[in-house]
């Protein structure tokens, strides 16, 4: 079990009765998770939902491609974000795999217990439904940049990430990636044409980014404060921080 205080720390529950509120605490359990660890595998029966504390987490599709097993990175996982909603209001199984791409801390919480809250309290629901409209956005926008440059898938997960971490990324040129559904490759040659330009400095599994935001507000194309960043569509972003060269 947890304490009510923690889960009224949580964003999703702040506003849930105290009465019920309690009756979850009782349920949940708070877990930590060493980076490459899995919290669910695709197929599993989705008998929990979790809400993120700290770090991060990878949700993965698997795949197999002649005959070899691959995994595609659907959607990054960042703190206060809860994920497997869906999947334990349906009582179905996981349709991703989450693996913890930091070391991780979060609430456990039992998909019965979920679905009683959701039924039981308004403003709740109404919460938990706006969070699932917007991982819906975000993966609708994310994969109509499967059309964009390489270089902008990069620019965009950094942008992300910024929102969530600051200035300084903890991620891996592997893990970022990933979450740009490009080659390892590609993103240390796009990372390194960035630091080039004085956008990206930082070591290996921590890239500060500050100068990339700061660039991108002066053009227009990035608006609003850290947590709530507005990027419009841009032909080459990287092109436009490279060429430029402005800071």
């Amino acid at each position: 079990m947890v304490s009510t205080q923690l889960l009224q720390q949580l964003s999703l529950f702040q506003g849930v009765s105290a009465e019920p509120l309690k009756r979850l605490a009782a349920l949940c359990e708070q877990e930590s998770y060493p980076k490459g660890a899995t919290l669910f595998r695709q197929g599993q029966s989705a008998q929990f939902m979790w809400v993120i504390q700290q770090g991060w987490v990878h949700l993965i599709r698997a795949s197999e491609r002649n005959g070899r097993p691959r995994g595609v990175v659907i959607f990054t996982i960042t703190p206060q974000e809860a994920l497997c909603g869906i999947s334990a209001i349906d009582s179905g199984v996981y349709n991703l795999s989450a693996i913890a791409g930091t070391h991780c801390q979060a609430v456990r919480i039992p998909s019965e217990g979920f679905r009683n809250l959701l039924l039981r309290e308004p403003n709740f629901a109404f919460r938990s439904l706006s969070l699932c409209a917007r991982r819906l956005q975000h993966i609708a926008l994310q994969y109509g940049a499967m059309a964009e440059p390489v270089s902008n898938r990069i620019v965009r997960a950094m942008l992300r990430l910024q929102q969530q971490f600051g200035s300084t990324l903890p991620v891996t040129h592997r893990e970022l990636a990933q979450m740009s559904w490009t080659t390892t490759e590609s993103a240390i040659r796009i990372v390194r044409r960035l630091k080039r330009s004085g956008y990206v400095s930082g070591m290996r599994g921590r890239l500060n980014t500050i100068r990339i935001v700061r660039r991108l507000k002066r053009s227009g194309y990035v608006s609003g404060m850290r947590g709530r960043l507005n990027i419009r569509q841009a032909k080459d972003l990287e092109g436009l921080l490279v060429t430029e060269n402005q800071f």
